[in-house]
């Protein structure tokens, strides 16, 4: 008797652990580590496997920023061949993945916010889809490449989806003007990041102004502007994302953060300078309070030396 009630409860034993195991193989339920690389804006992080294609239905990438910096973001869009009710968007070699609904068009966009940790030379992003009749999508890989930049107390950054001379400005609370031609304010604001200049095309399209620990933060409002400097090619519509960390956290702002804009087909170049607070509005402007202010008392910040690209852009713009 006392042999068979072994062998019953060894017997229980093995089942009860090749279920387990079992359970675990099918749930796939994990720890997910793909948002130490990126988020994605309105999405739902998912901590399982990435799932594999249940169907011949494909997707193919229409325009994504390939290039991207920690803190920063990218802006795609992509055309699936039928119609869709999720995107599916996960990394290589990372766990977890991104549930993001959609409607049934084929062409979809989505916002990538890069975390300001991100310190990979690049990674790859996979991207797939769930279909209105709950299959899953053939997936594809796209390669994105990690420009190195200051994040800092104080990260504002630009992004945006073609080759086009798009501008970042920022204007402190004290009246100093960070942008192409005056690339450090006294506080030590810095563009440390110019794209395209006079479409002299870089392809990063991406732009970033950074306060670094030493520099100082005023209290007070900040606003900043997206200038369609030059466009390169009219005959594209360019696609923007604009944002702020402040301490590593998106702060609210007067519009959204980020905040998505678009510049359509034959928008004209505008040549923005250093008047640019009387010639567009403002994207959005966020506000410091004086508890989150960083005073440095008798340290000022010289000015970069201005680059040729920058000259002939002043040049420019005085003589609209």
């Amino acid at each position: 008797m006392k042999s068979r009630l072994l062998k019953l409860s060894l017997l229980a034993f093995i089942f009860i652990g090749i279920h387990a195991c079992s359970s675990d193989d099918d749930g796939n339920e994990m720890d997910a580590t793909i948002d130490n690389l990126f988020d994605v804006q309105d999405a739902e992080l998912q901590n399982r496997n990435f799932p594999s294609s249940t169907t011949d239905a494909s997707l193919e990438i229409i325009n994504m920023n390939t290039s991207v910096i920690p803190g920063g973001t990218s802006f795609a869009t992509i055309r699936t061949s039928t119609p869709a009710q999720k995107l599916l968007i996960g990394a290589e070699n990372e766990s977890g993945f991104y549930e993001l609904p959609v409607e049934g068009d084929s062409d979809q966009s989505f916002i990538l916010k890069i975390n300001q940790l991100n310190q990979e030379d690049n990674f790859s992003v996979r991207l797939a889809y769930l279909d209105v009749d709950n299959q899953i999508s053939q997936s594809i890989v796209a390669e994105l490449n990690v420009m190195s930049v200051g994040t800092g107390t104080l990260q504002v950054s630009l992004s945006f989806d073609n080759d086009k001379d798009v501008d970042l400005h920022l204007i402190e609370p004290n009246g100093d003007h960070i942008y192409y031609g005056s690339m450090m304010s006294a506080n030590g604001g810095e563009l440390d990041l110019d794209s395209n200049p006079a479409c002299s095309i870089d392809g990063i399209n991406n732009e970033n102004i950074t306060y670094s620990e030493d520099a100082q933060l005023d209290a007070g409002t900040y606003y900043v502007y997206v200038d369609m400097y030059s466009n390169c090619d009219p005959s594209i519509a360019t696609n923007y994302v604009a944002s702020v960390y402040l301490d590593g956290v998106e702060i609210p702002t007067s519009t959204q953060n980020p905040y998505t804009g678009n510049f359509p087909v034959d928008f004209p170049s505008n040549n923005g300078g250093s008047d640019i607070q009387n010639d567009i509005e403002p994207v959005f402007s966020f506000t410091i309070s004086e508890d989150a202010s960083r005073p440095i008392p008798n340290k000022l910040f010289k000015p970069k030396p201005k680059t040729q690209s920058a000259i002939k852009k002043l040049e420019i713009s005085n003589n609209r």
